[in-house]
């Protein structure tokens, strides 16, 4: 006790209590900062699997996938089978593409249909994709078969 202060002044004093410290800060509650960055963080999740799912489902990704399937080993293949093969596949893409009409064309007419356009397929593969069902049967190289199923590839690249 202080004799300076008065009895008034030293019971008020006697009163008072000590000073309490606060809390200490927990991790949770999380400020609304990191509430927004997680839901920004869940978003792009969510949007790159959304994303990733629709893209496997489209025509492109079908037909590339189908595409790869057909693709072969090296060695010697019967080059009228597999350009068929191509052809049906492209044929599909086509009609899925610009409706039934592709489906009817045949010959030169479904040959002028792939090579038409900036990024139509260059016309000699058109050509052997067209007379595939109808030419003979020959042996062809790895090379000229990776060549036409490249040439699919692109074609379906910028059409489907």
């Amino acid at each position: 006790m202080n004799p300076q202060l008065s009895p008034d002044i030293q019971s008020q004093l006697e009163l008072l209590r000590d000073i309490r410290l606060p809390e200490p800060i927990g991790w949770w509650p999380l400020a609304p900062g990191w509430w927004i960055a997680a839901t920004l963080c869940l978003a792009l999740i969510a949007g790159t699997v959304l994303w990733s799912y629709l893209r496997r489902r489209t025509v492109r990704f079908a037909a590339l996938r189908e595409l790869d399937a057909l693709r072969i080993a090296d060695g010697p293949t019967d080059m009228a089978h597999y350009a068929t093969e191509i052809s049906a596949l492209l044929r599909r893409v086509a009609i899925r593409a610009n409706g039934r009409a592709a489906g009817l064309l045949s010959g030169t007419e479904w040959s002028d249909f792939l090579s038409n356009g900036k990024g139509g397929m260059e016309r000699h593969w058109s050509t052997v994709l067209a007379e595939a069902p109808y030419s003979p049967s020959h042996l062809a190289e790895t090379d000229e078969i990776r060549a036409l199923a490249d040439a699919a590839e692109l074609w379906i690249r910028r059409h489907a």
